[in-house]
């Protein structure tokens, strides 16, 4: 008799979408579609505080609020897929001069990977209703904060790192958000996967961090401002991924990273023993793990379409990963990438310039002084002349020291 009410009341009951998505191997959760209370005022405070990126969404009602992305909709299904998988623990950076991309573009590209899970989630669902249904998947691609509505269904909770941690598998999950004007009951995670209370379901705020803050001591350029708050502007992962001239103080801060970082996720004690997924298309390749930097150097928008395409490091083109590497050939100091830098003093594209410029200041030696010197007498951006000044010092200023 429960389960005929619960079908009278709902249109798909929860039994339903905790099958379906565990046979897609998803986590899923289900809530009634609401607007979120309090998360728009904390979006307002960080736009105030400068912590807001380029990335997102400009309109904060839109990203509070379902309803602006389906009218009509009647229910919020969150969903996670663990990326994490057993290789990660056997795989190698290739000797020579390589760089380091995040472990969540090892693999497929997660927004292709979980959208066409939602889908097939989604259709399972309408087939499984009384009508047609109406939806929208979003996989970072929508306004909508996805991990705050993953919070307040009881998917998982949010980290001092700002990152959603859904048992067993840890923060190294892709969340994915699918709205639909079908009523979905609402129901989370089978207490034996661990899902804790949090801030979304009333519980303390960063209960499960405890009092560890390694996270936030671990960060090197401060990004985590406080207990899940990020200034994505300091954020490395974004950093990476943005376009233009990178500002200096965070090119040393980079590294060998050239697509994204993982420290806040790595230094993470729940993480540690995170369980690993078996999906096979996180798979990790040590080439598109650790590239070499000097083909990236040269290489084609075609190849790099053939390398990389398949990745989520993809989406920014070339241009960005080449002027990564160039940064990280600086980071690295190595002369042997000297002839493989100067050429870059030409590039039609500014960041291109200034990255070259400044990785052959790093390296030092009379061979970059000279080339960077003579193209900073042809430059003409005055962003870019700035990272060759080193080379040709005004009149009674002394060189930089090689």
């Amino acid at each position: 008799m429960e389960e005929v009410a619960a079908v009278a009341r709902w249109d798909i009951p929860w039994r339903v979408v905790r099958e379906e998505a565990a046979r897609l191997g998803l986590a899923a959760a289900a809530m009634p579609a609401r607007e979120l209370p309090g998360l728009g005022d904390r979006l307002l405070l960080r736009r105030r505080a400068g912590w807001e990126c380029d990335f997102e969404a400009k309109d904060a009602a839109a990203r509070c609020d379902p309803a602006r992305s389906l009218p009509g909709v009647r229910s919020v299904i969150t969903a996670a897929l663990p990326y994490r998988t057993p290789a990660w623990e056997v795989v190698r950076r290739p000797k020579g001069a390589r760089g380091a991309v995040s472990k969540y573009a090892w693999g497929e590209d997660y927004h292709r990977v979980l959208r066409a899970r939602l889908e097939e989630l989604a259709r399972a669902l309408e087939g499984a209703s009384p009508r047609r249904a109406q939806w929208r998947i979003s996989v970072d691609t929508g306004p909508l904060v996805d991990r705050a509505f993953a919070e307040a269904s009881g998917l998982g909770w949010i980290g001092k790192n700002g990152c959603l941690f859904v048992e067993p598998y840890g923060s190294w999950v892709f969340v994915g958000l699918l709205l639909t004007d079908l009523a979905v009951e609402p129901g989370r995670p089978d207490p034996g996967a661990l899902v804790s209370d949090s801030r979304g379901q009333g519980g303390e705020a960063f209960a499960e961090c405890g009092s560890c803050d390694r996270c936030l001591r671990a960060c090197p350029t401060g990004a985590l401002v406080a207990p899940g708050v990020i200034d994505a502007n300091r954020c490395l992962s974004y950093i990476t991924q943005m376009k233009g001239i990178i500002p200096k103080s965070f090119r040393r801060k980079m590294g060998t990273r050239i697509w994204g970082c993982d420290i806040c996720q790595a230094v993470c004690p729940v993480n540690r023993s995170a369980v690993p997924s078996g999906e096979r298309v996180f798979l990790p390749e040590e080439d598109l793990a650790f590239p070499d930097l000097v083909a990236l150097l040269t290489m084609g928008k075609g190849m790099f379409r053939r390398s990389f395409g398949k990745t989520a490091a993809a989406w920014r083109g070339v241009r960005v990963l080449r002027r990564n590497a160039a940064i990280a050939l600086g980071n690295l100091r190595d002369p042997a990438a000297i002839p493989f830098l100067i050429p870059l003093l030409r590039d039609p594209h500014p960041e291109i310039r200034s990255a070259a410029a400044w990785a052959l200041g790093e390296i030092g030696g009379e061979e970059a002084r000279c080339a960077v010197a003579e193209a900073f007498a042809r430059e003409s951006d005055p962003a870019v002349r700035e990272d060759m000044e080193w080379a040709s010092p005004a009149e009674g200023v002394p060189a930089k020291p090689l």
